[in-house]
């Protein structure tokens, strides 16, 4: 099923289950095509259409009758029609409701199979024809109320219009289905639990957020007088502020924050130019557009629904919607967030800026704080430590290193030691912490064949040259051999695997395997699941580390960069669907965090039958809403540490960091 709707709400900005409430939005038509299949039969209708100025306003009899029957119900990006049904058809018309486990969702299995989400996208990807083209017009003339060039009244030549181009999407997203199939069965408990989270929502802290908004404005409205007291200009104003800084001698290129920084940390004299500078960078950073988005996405009720996004990563983990709740900054490990929230709340700039060193940073660092339990209720926060480097570990037979997380160690220290090539226990937080940091950003940085960009990534200090950053990579090399040889052998068996269509190439001692199933090659995890690249090929291509733009050897052509033969698939990247090459490393990093989403999703299971209402997943974090009195944070981590369906992961040393409170902090 389909449908097309008209509102002057914005729907990109408040989401599918708020767009679906605003009192301005009406249903302009709904198609649907019933398929009753069963065992050789299959009975194959034609495209229906509904309007609200059909007579009577009731469900039709074929729909009413398939619904109550219980046939499944399938859309593309069916959060859209799940919402529309639930809160127009439902509630105001009177139609039968759909329960949730007859949803299905084309868009959600071309997420499975990593192809990109929206429609016209997939049909191309697919090499199918695309969407009419007619759809986009009468979508800008009827749809978007709140345009000025819309007309709320759709005349019956464009009204017939409307209802063929809905009609031949829901034959478009027919074709689609019928090509990319169902989920798989272990896949769809999964996919309901995500409909059971995303229709739970989030609790968001309203009255917090518009005072954090107020901090922020406060201080934009602060920093801009400041800056027009040096300049007489606006911040905003980027054209004039360069033919200013030329005037006393300063010639800027841009006025993109990232060159700026890099001035303002190089050799740039003090004066009115650089307090200048600096005041535009922090009228920057003072934005509510994350804190705005929040209170878009919060209902009435107080709640976000559709934060989240089934198998939105090619991995297979969820992906963030609506205001990105997986991209909110982290609160300080040491201060309260009630207390944090507290100080907000008196909106006062100043105050802020005396006990938490600058403004701007407390708003961002109780961007999750905003999250909060409803009355009567706690938040559980629980996430596996370290796992995606215990995975590594596990997987690429590191068994040094898999015994130190078995035993406890502090792998940032010790990894510190072997980088500096210090005695072992000499490292610690008080004694080197130089040392620890650069055995966290190691840890961080090149695990995934990662070299000195994936370290500037995480270290751009410039406490050393690239040629240290180079030596300290190749220390971590030297540490772990296996690991190292693992990323060849991941590459080796992928190239493998599409030179031999059809069969299955193990890794060394098989917990991962390749294999060409029709138009992709797969990735097969420990436990049977797969990731997908689309339209494998091999293609003779320089390394993805041959950067003549940046490196003066590559450019020169003295470095050892040689073609060789590379896997190249089709992939959405950047927006746009387009051939991605990979190598070992990557292949690494998709196998470690897919894995680590394997190892999630029982936990995730077993929180829901231990009641644990989960509300969000955070990569290899699940938050939970619980009522007062039920559970404790022992034996949540007991739920998550052993839960059922893991016995291809036994044994392996991943531990659960827990913690409780009445807001959302780790």
């Amino acid at each position: 099923m389909d449908f097309e709707t008209k509102s002057w709400a914005d729907l990109g900005l408040v989401g599918a289950w708020e767009y679906s409430l605003h009192p301005t939005t009406e249903i302009i038509v709904l198609c649907w095509k019933i398929r009753h299949e069963t065992g050789s039969l299959t009975l194959n209708g034609a495209v229906r259409h509904w309007t609200p100025l059909s007579h009577p306003l009731n469900c039709p009899g074929d729909l009413r009758v398939a619904i109550e029957a219980g046939y499944e119900v399938e859309a593309h990006n069916y959060s859209f029609e799940l919402a529309h049904w639930n809160n127009i058809m439902v509630a105001r018309y009177g139609w039968p409701a759909i329960k949730p486990e007859q949803w299905r969702c084309s868009m959600a299995v071309a997420h499975y199979y990593a192809m990109p989400g929206k429609l016209e996208s997939l049909l191309r990807a697919l090499h199918m024809p695309g969407k009419n083209a007619e759809g986009g017009r009468l979508i800008s003339k009827y749809s978007k109320l709140y345009l000025k060039t819309a007309n709320p009244v759709i005349p019956a030549e464009d009204m017939a219009k409307w209802i063929q181009y809905c009609k031949e999407d829901v034959l478009r997203e027919e074709q689609v289905s019928d090509y990319l199939g169902d989920l798989p069965d272990r896949e769809l408990p999964i996919f309901q639990l995500d409909q059971e989270i995303n229709l739970r929502g989030l609790r968001l802290d309203a009255e917090g957020i518009v005072a954090a908004s107020w901090v922020v404005e406060q201080r934009a409205a602060e920093l801009s007088e400041a800056f027009r007291g040096i300049t007489g200009l606006n911040p905003t104003q980027g054209a004039k502020i360069m033919a200013w800084a030329a005037a006393r001698g300063v010639e800027l290129d841009n006025m993109q924050a990232d060159y700026l920084e890099g001035l303002l940390e190089g050799d740039m004299p003090a004066g009115p130019v650089r307090d200048a500078l600096m005041l535009r960078l922090k009228v920057n950073k003072a934005s509510t557009k994350k804190l705005n988005a929040m209170a878009r996405q919060s209902g009435s009720d107080g709640q976000a629904r559709w934060q989240q996004r089934y198998h939105g990563a090619q991995t297979g983990r969820q992906t963030g919607s609506g205001f990105q709740p997986l991209n909110l900054t982290k609160g300080w490990e040491d201060v309260d967030p009630e207390q944090l929230v507290r100080d907000i709340m008196r909106r006062d700039p100043a105050w802020l800026d005396a006990v938490y060193g600058d403004a701007m940073d407390a708003v961002s660092r109780a961007s999750r704080h905003w999250i909060k339990a409803r009355p009567g209720h706690q938040i559980y926060s629980g996430d596996f430590v370290s796992i995606e480097a215990v995975i590594l570990a596990v997987l690429a037979g590191e068994t040094w290193k898999v015994e130190a997380f078995r035993e406890g160690a502090k792998i940032y220290e010790m990894m510190g030691e072997k980088i500096h090539g210090l005695p072992p226990g000499t490292v610690t937080k008080a004694t080197h912490p130089k040392e620890r940091q650069d055995g966290k950003t190691g840890e961080l940085a090149f695990g995934y064949q990662g070299a000195l960009n994936a370290w500037l990534k995480f270290d751009d200090s410039g406490r050393h040259t690239d040629a240290r950053i180079i030596e300290i990579c190749k220390a971590w090399r030297a540490a772990h051999p296996a690991i190292v040889a693992w990323w060849a052998s991941l590459e080796t068996a992928a190239i493998e695997a599409v030179k031999q269509p059809g069969e299955a190439i193990k890794v060394d001692d098989g917990m991962i395997q390749f294999q060409i199933v029709d138009e992709w090659l797969s990735m097969i995890l420990p436990n049977g699941k797969r990731i997908w690249y689309r339209e494998p090929e091999l293609k003779v291509k320089p390394p993805a580390w041959h950067q003549p733009s940046t490196k003066e050897d590559c450019r020169d052509g003295t470095c050892k960069c040689r073609p060789r033969p590379q896997l190249v698939y089709k992939a959405q990247k950047e927006g746009q669907w387009k051939e991605v090459s990979t190598y070992g490393g990557k292949l690494a990093e998709n196998a470690c965090q897919a894995v680590s989403r394997e190892y999630l999703i029982p936990s995730m299971m077993n929180a829901r039958r231990h009641s644990y209402p989960i509300i969000l997943s955070v990569y290899d974090e699940i938050v939970c809403e619980v009522p007062n009195g039920h559970g404790s944070k022992a034996e949540f981590i007991e739920v998550m540490a052993n839960a059922p369906g893991r016995e291809w992961a036994k044994g392996w040393p991943i531990k659960v960091d827990a913690w409780v409170g009445g807001r959302y902090k780790k």
